[in-house]
């Protein structure tokens, strides 16, 4: 039987004009939101360091375009599900304003005539 033994280091992503820093596991290559996961990045992967924490619940991707195409959607139900996303994890650099901001520059889809009631 083998286990998963992460291997978490800090790495800033780009991808779409946007610029993320995230966790990357050095094991599998994949990148963890920092929106979503059940611990921080400040704890999953300490600035100079290698973090072996294990994640239950957060979204991992493989490519930065998928992560920040994930971390869009955060945005989009942030502004139009009035849906609350905890900003503690975002560093305290900026507060909702930080990671969330960068994607305001995304116009969303028109509603093409269909009212909803």
């Amino acid at each position: 039987m083998s286990s998963w033994e992460p291997r978490w280091v800090r790495r800033r992503v780009s991808a779409h004009g946007i610029t993320v820093t995230t966790c990357y596991d050095l094991t599998t290559t994949l990148l963890v939101c920092p929106l979503c996961s059940d611990v921080s990045i400040d704890e999953l992967c300490p600035e100079g360091q290698e973090g072996v924490i294990p994640v239950s619940r957060a979204a991992l991707f493989l490519t930065a375009e998928d992560l920040i195409n994930h971390m869009r959607t955060h945005w989009h139900s942030k502004r139009y599900k009035k849906v609350g996303i905890p900003t503690a994890r975002e560093g305290g650099e900026g507060g909702e304003e930080g990671i969330l901001g960068r994607f305001s520059n995304v116009k969303p889809a028109g509603k093409g005539g269909r009212s909803s009631s």
